[in-house]
């Protein structure tokens, strides 16, 4: 498939990952002259009928590109309704899709790696929920440019630059495996006599979403993790 400025996340996602339990259940039609998705706006050759979903909890409204749409297209289904997009985070590109769970110490690696060291061949996106509850996957941006990014941190579309920000996310874990909590460091409000030089670093990005999506991968370095308040992984 050929990509272009235009590709909508479902798209990059469907090439690569098919729900067919999901696909088996639903009733598909295609699409009549002018219909297309509520959600990307799209038309798709296939098509499902919002009717025959269970949207009771749904609060996506607002981020559809067609409000008076009554259809979801195939790709955008697939997404909402396969928790894996839902639970995990999502490292997706033009030949593959990988569930990364956070908490595991080799996908977590993976993620990390893929976010400031040797990000995925464009076009790619990465989405990393912040509460497993709420879809996010399907508003994160498809990128083409390794240098910066955009990652789908929870709700906030968060710009990485691998080259500037693995210093963010390296000073915080050697604080972090020191023994500074994540809150610490978020309120710097941890002992800085002799970490000056970590300070110098984090400073600036205090509060942002970068230092956010960094404290939230290097507080499972912390020796006492498990026991701190807030962590969000299943």
């Amino acid at each position: 498939m050929i990509f272009d400025v235009q590709t909508f996340v479902s798209r990059l996602l469907f090439d690569n990952f098919r729900n067919v339990d999901l696909e088996r259940r639903l009733r598909l039609t295609s699409p009549h002259t002018g219909e297309v998705c509520a959600y990307c706006g799209n038309r798709f050759e296939s098509m499902v009928p919002m009717k025959q979903l269970e949207l009771s909890r749904y609060t996506d409204w607002h981020l559809h590109q067609a409000r008076t749409s009554v259809l979801f297209c195939l790709p955008c289904t697939t997404v909402l309704r396969t928790d894996d997009f839902r639970r995990k985070a999502v490292v997706a590109c033009a030949n593959a899709v990988r569930f990364l769970t956070v908490a595991e110490p080799n996908d977590r690696e993976t993620l990390i790696r893929s976010l400031f060291y040797t990000p995925p061949p464009p076009p790619f996106a990465i989405s990393i929920p912040s509460d497993y509850r709420k879809h996010i996957t399907l508003r994160a941006k498809v990128n083409y440019d390794q240098s910066q990014f955009y990652v789908q941190f929870g709700e906030h579309s968060v710009l990485l630059i691998p080259a500037l920000h693995r210093k963010v996310y390296e000073t915080s874990k050697a604080l972090i495996r020191s023994g500074v909590s994540s809150v610490q460091i978020e309120r710097g409000t941890y002992a800085q006599g002799n970490s000056q030089q970590y300070e110098s670093c984090l400073a600036s990005y205090r509060p942002s979403p970068v230092l956010r999506l960094v404290l939230e991968l290097a507080k499972f370095d912390h020796p006492h993790w498990k026991e701190q308040e807030g962590s969000t992984c299943p």
